[in-house]
């Protein structure tokens, strides 16, 4: 197997223990285990509002929906990634790819922070899943072009 889709593979492993922590918790509770070092952990990335949190079986997840979004988000735009890109080549996009969904995503915080507006649950889930799709294109490949520079540094002369 080829250093990039190693690479890919480790990227796509790291994005689902991610997501498996902050999903975990309310599982944990419906069958009363102690879930409190999965709050603590992720408390200071994240304001875990009650009514800001997507539910399973009636306890949060330890990350608000905007959070869970981004996270989630990003999770499926790296497994999409293999199909809009080739991994070999790891090149970074436009990055107007990115700052149009992380503008949205300021701008539902911003009306709501400002008092101009209200920003939903809705909305804040689905800005943040947007911009978390677009993210995982950039992170994919910086992540790829990492691992092939530290192995080609790595490697002695002779085995490259």
């Amino acid at each position: 197997m080829k250093t990039e889709q190693k690479s890919y593979l480790v990227i796509l492993l790291l994005a689902l223990v991610w997501d498996t922590l902050f999903t975990f918790p309310p599982i944990l509770l419906h069958f009363g285990i102690n879930a409190d070092i999965f709050y603590r952990f992720f408390q200071p990335i994240c304001d875990q509002l009650d009514s800001r949190s997507f539910h399973i079986f009636g306890y949060k997840l330890a990350v608000c929906s905007r959070c869970a979004s981004i996270y989630y988000g990003a999770t499926l735009g790296i497994i999409l990634y293999p199909f809009f890109r080739p991994i070999e080549t790891a090149r970074i996009p436009n990055p107007l790819w990115a700052a149009i969904p992380l503008a949205a995503m300021v701008a539902d915080f911003s009306l709501n922070y400002l008092g101009i507006g209200h920003n939903t649950f809705v909305s804040r889930s689905i800005t943040g899943g947007i911009f978390g799709i677009s993210l995982s294109f950039f992170i994919v490949p910086v992540w790829i072009s990492l691992i092939r520079e530290f192995k080609t540094k790595r490697l002695p002369q002779h085995e490259k």
